[in-house]
């Protein structure tokens, strides 16, 4: 059986056209280095530049203190290292203007993987848009919507917010590593309704 998705190496030697994009990064030990929102800010502004600079869409976001996860669209895969560079290179170069680093590391683990599966890709999304109420950075799904730093208000005026409220319930269980990865084999396990 194929695994509905393809985890990817840092550097592999190619990266495939019109495919779906999750991304994740985890800071150096995990510190907490978007605690305040004009810290989260500054990676929202980066996510956003990606669909201004590069004509990149991305569907869902989510910005925790300590990492971000992100799903796009490549119609180009060459856009890939713009993409991860516009936003690790952006993020890093903005945040030492304005905060001081208690490191001298920001970045610890990223994690790139292509969605090959509708069902998956679904599963992907709710995971994302709750991910600040799985890591309790937000209380309630009304905390939630109107969080900037979650995209989770996009889906729920797309899909309605029960759909999307029973979405985030289902895969909020879903395990990650400790680099802030998800455990694909086991969303993709989830029983939902299809």
């Amino acid at each position: 059986m194929k695994k509905p998705y393809i985890f990817l190496k840092d550097s592999p030697p190619f990266w495939p056209d019109n495919s779906i994009y999750f991304l994740t990064e985890s800071c150096f030990l995990h510190f907490p280095y978007f605690s305040r929102d004009e810290q989260k800010q500054i990676v929202l502004d980066q996510i956003k530049k990606l669909n201004e600079k590069l004509g990149i869409p991305v569907s869902d976001y989510s910005i925790a203190k300590n990492h971000y996860h992100i799903k796009f669209y490549l119609k180009s895969g060459l856009l890939l290292s713009k993409a991860k560079q516009l936003l690790r290179g952006g993020i890093s170069y903005e945040y030492r203007k304005r905060f001081k680093m208690p490191y001298k590391e920001m970045w610890q683990t990223r994690k790139t993987v292509i969605i090959k599966s509708e069902k998956v890709n679904w599963r992907v999304s709710g995971y994302i848009v709750g991910n600040l109420l799985k890591h309790r950075e937000v209380g309630r799904f009304e905390d939630l919507r109107k969080n900037n730093f979650s995209s989770y208000w996009y889906l729920a005026k797309k899909y309605g917010e029960e759909e999307i409220q029973n979405l985030v319930r289902r895969v909020l269980a879903a395990d990650e590593d400790k680099w802030g990865g998800i455990d694909l084999d086991g969303l993709s396990k989830i029983d939902m309704k299809d």
